[in-house]
């Protein structure tokens, strides 16, 4: 019995001890936004990664969300640390979908998806998207396939 009792006791601070701190989700911020293609659908294999300007470390994601908020009704959510990211998509087998560009063309959230993707929008440079703990970043929409 008293094995068994100490047996329990280790278990429960053991548990408690490998526990997530709460203040580990809380040191991330969230970047989401819509995607697009230039097609009549959304490849299931696009990938939408956020690169950390400061570290170059890359933060990816291929689950794309379904909702009305979404344009196109299709969109993502990327948990990062705080920081400044150049947000894109690209995808791995592009000849798969008929597209004539390299796998490593990527499409950023750019000044010419935030100026309405029309001819008069001159500018594709990145956005910079700043991203702080605890908050999400909306509307950051990886959909500059036209460069």
């Amino acid at each position: 019995m008293i094995i068994c009792q100490f047996v329990i006791c280790l278990f429960i601070a053991l548990s408690l001890l490998i526990q997530p701190s709460p203040g580990a989700a809380a040191n991330t911020g969230v970047i989401e936004g819509s995607l697009s293609y230039p097609s009549d659908f959304i490849p299931p294999d696009m990938t939408i990664c956020a690169e950390n300007l400061a570290t170059k470390k890359i933060y990816s994601t291929r689950n794309h969300l379904k909702a009305r908020k979404y344009q196109y009704k299709v969109g993502y959510k990327l948990a990062v640390p705080p920081g400044d990211y150049h947000v894109y998509a690209y995808l791995p087998d592009p000849a798969k979908y008929g597209a004539s560009y390299p796998p490593d063309y990527r499409a950023y959230y750019s000044e010419f998806v935030k100026c309405g993707q029309t001819v008069d929008c001159k500018s594709h440079a990145p956005i910079v998207v700043k991203v702080k703990s605890g908050e999400t970043v909306s509307g950051i929409d990886p959909q500059d396939w036209y460069k």
